[in-house]
């Protein structure tokens, strides 16, 4: 058994005593499970503990599951409400508008969908009687963007950490994300960007809703957003949507690519797009 230079000198330290300490297990690395299982743990594990995150409009609650020796924390959303419907800049008739646990899971499918990694695992699971979303607790956190900003902290690689945040603004116009702020925006210690709530996305809107988002997008998204389908989509995201909110997905694909062609053409596809 492999045991590291800390447990080396507890054991030995309790055999000097004559008592043999036990050693602990290493510690899980999360960061090397799959999709596959962490859903598991998601779906399958006993709730140990639950408490209020304390911030948040659709309150989320913190749990710790476990399954079968491991925990994990987690994210729950229950939140299932209509909003005051939505107003399109320039004109249009007001549009229906939902704050819900499904877009939890239906940004976490598309995502995925996307090749972008930047959402957290999410599945759907009843909560206290209640349809819900349960969302991995992202690992390694150092603070959220809000902290970031505050203290005026540059990150490592400049251009990386831009170029995250600039998909990341791609994938809230595609979903319209009408939530985002720099609070559910998180930066793990390696300096990658997720992206937690999405609750308040999804709008069967067929526009893009605030262009000054679009700064750059990388050649990967631009791939995978045009080769999306309403298929593929539906297929992915299972009854998380309706056919409106997907055929909307559609309409805002084919208008950001359109926007992004254009500017490529204005500035330069090399000043637009990047690798």
């Amino acid at each position: 058994m492999n045991t590291t230079r800390r447990t080396h000198i507890k054991v030995l330290s309790g055999a000097l005593t004559g008592v043999l300490l036990p050693v602990r297990a290493a510690e899980t690395d999360f960061n090397a499970y799959t999709d596959e299982q962490k859903e598991k743990l998601l779906k399958d594990g006993a709730v140990v503990s639950a408490e209020d995150i304390g911030h948040g409009v659709t309150k989320p609650v913190k749990l710790k599951l476990s399954l079968s020796g491991v925990e994990h924390s987690a994210q729950v959303q229950v939140v299932d409400k209509e909003l005051p419907d939505f107003f399109p800049q320039g004109g249009g008739g007001p549009i229906p508008n939902h704050d819900s646990w499904k877009y939890n899971v239906a940004a976490y499918k598309l995502d995925r969908l996307l090749e972008l990694r930047m959402v957290p695992v999410t599945v759907p699971r009843p909560y206290k009687g209640k349809p819900a979303a349960i969302s991995w607790w992202v690992d390694d956190v150092m603070f959220e963007e809000a902290e970031r900003v505050k203290k005026d902290i540059a990150p490592p690689d400049a251009d990386d950490f831009a170029r995250q945040r600039a998909v990341g603004m791609v994938f809230d116009e595609l979903i319209i994300n009408i939530d985002r702020n720099l609070a559910n925006m998180l930066i793990t210690k390696s300096w990658k960007v997720a992206l937690i709530d999405h609750t308040r996305s999804f709008t069967a809107y067929h526009g893009i809703r605030n262009e000054a988002n679009l700064t750059r997008c990388s050649r990967a998204l631009f791939a995978k957003m045009k080769s999306l389908t309403a298929a593929s989509i539906t297929a992915s995201v299972g009854p998380h949507l309706t056919n409106a909110e997907v055929r909307a997905v559609i309409g805002r694909r084919d208008k950001i690519l359109d926007f992004f062609a254009r500017k490529a053409k204005e500035k330069g596809e090399e000043n637009v797009l990047f690798s």
